[in-house]
């Protein structure tokens, strides 16, 4: 063991005598390791929010078609697919989008006649009718608890809506209806940026409200939640909910998120596409470095077999520098990695893997220590490097001393 850990120092002084050589390489090595890793663990990152997301999600959506377009369904339809084995719950849905022309972008408009007063931003003296924390004596749930009905001409709005819009609290929100015709209602609470993610665009109105915003009939919804008991019964529900009707489409949770690793899948090959310029640039040092080795370090291979190294102490002290040049370009490489996702929001590829929107959420992003992104990285950086810093050591090591010094 102490012959080995000899080795090992006498690399490493190696290394420290030839500064700006091991400068140069560390610096490209770690540029390559820090954006490999941070593609991939950006794209596990964006997997882990969706999946804690959708957590939540009904397990089933069932939706009506015609011509392959969605439509609305029956609301009658709830009370048949609650009758099959294996339901819980039905919910028929009040949903929808619309274009805001003086900001240039899209709410989502959801129906719901009660909200959790604890998840909007307390009234600060601006006026509104949420109620502050503890005012009540209901820790911020508001006068009715933790869930308050939404007045006809009231809606909740997300901190984009009301950032875009230059709103607060009491004041009222222009919409048009199906029919052309205006309305405003007024704002009675503002979700808080820390549900930005899901709130961001969101407008809720009652749902009656929403039925003449969209123009939809009350026997009408635009689709159907359905829960269900057990996960295993998800397929078999959906396979008799369109035994029972064939114009319609089931959308699991576990489809859903297929989806989105299929997307992220997408878009992450589309920049490892792009990162091959930058593996093509360190492919070039690796092949500068496997052509052969300088005079200095020839000299040094040839007094350390003169003086009695074996060709395996030749073999193993240049398997230690190519060892050190990698651990501490991966580590650095890594650092700069968490650095560039938690300090800089992932700007390098952020639009590409996230999309783009007009009102689109902060989304905090928390990479981890995966696993993955160490089993792409040290394949594609660390075992290139230290193979081509074997092969040129591995001819000076079975020369013959003499030769390799009067060369």
């Amino acid at each position: 063991m102490i012959h080995h850990l000899r080795i090992c120092e006498l690399a490493a002084a190696t290394l420290a005598r030839q500064r700006a050589k091991t400068l140069v390489v560390v610096t490209v090595y770690s540029l390559l390791v820090a954006v490999v890793a941070s593609l991939v663990l950006y794209v596990q990152a964006l997997r882990r929010e969706a999946r804690l997301l959708l957590a939540d999600a009904p397990e089933l959506v069932v939706q009506r078609l015609t011509a392959g377009r969605h439509e609305p369904i029956p609301v009658d339809r709830a009370a048949r697919i609650a009758a099959i084995r294996g339901v819980r719950e039905v919910r028929p849905r009040v949903w929808g989008y619309t274009y805001d022309p003086p900001t240039g972008a899209t709410f989502t408009l959801w129906g719901a006649d009660s909200v959790p007063w604890s998840a909007l931003e307390p009234v600060d003296g601006r006026g509104g009718t949420a109620a502050p924390s503890g005012a009540d004596g209901t820790d911020g749930a508001g006068p009715g608890g933790p869930w308050q009905p939404l007045a006809d001409g009231e809606c909740v709005v997300g901190q984009g809506v009301a950032d875009a819009r230059f709103l607060w609290i009491g004041d009222r929100l222009p919409l048009r209806r199906a029919d052309g015709e205006l309305f405003a209602p007024r704002i009675a609470g503002i979700f808080r940026a820390e549900s930005s993610v899901l709130t961001h665009d969101l407008v809720v109105l009652p749902t009656a409200a929403l039925r003449r915003t969209f123009g939809l009939a009350p026997e009408r919804a635009i689709d159907l939640a359905v829960a269900v008991h057990h996960p295993q019964e998800v397929a078999t529900v959906a396979r008799k909910i369109q035994e029972l009707w064939p114009d319609v489409r089931t959308i699991s949770r576990d489809q859903v998120l297929a989806t989105y690793d299929a997307v992220f899948d997408w878009r992450g090959g589309v920049w490892v596409a792009l990162l091959l310029a930058v593996a093509a640039a360190f492919t070039i040092l690796v092949w500068d470095r496997a052509t052969g080795l300088s005079s200095e370090e020839l000299h040094t291979l040839g007094l350390l077999k003169a003086v009695g190294w074996s060709p395996r102490d030749v073999l193993e002290l240049c398997l230690w520098q190519g060892v050190i040049v990698s651990a501490l370009s991966v580590a650095t490489g890594l650092l700069l990695a968490q650095a560039h996702l938690l300090w800089l929001d992932g700007a390098l590829f952020t639009r590409l893997l996230r999309g783009w929107s007009v009102l689109f959420p902060e989304l905090e992003i928390h990479p981890g220590a995966d696993a993955l992104a160490l089993l792409i990285c040290l394949p594609l950086t660390v075992l290139p490097y230290v193979v081509a810093n074997l092969l040129p050591s591995w001819r000076a090591a079975i020369t013959d001393p003499d030769t390799i010094l009067r060369s």
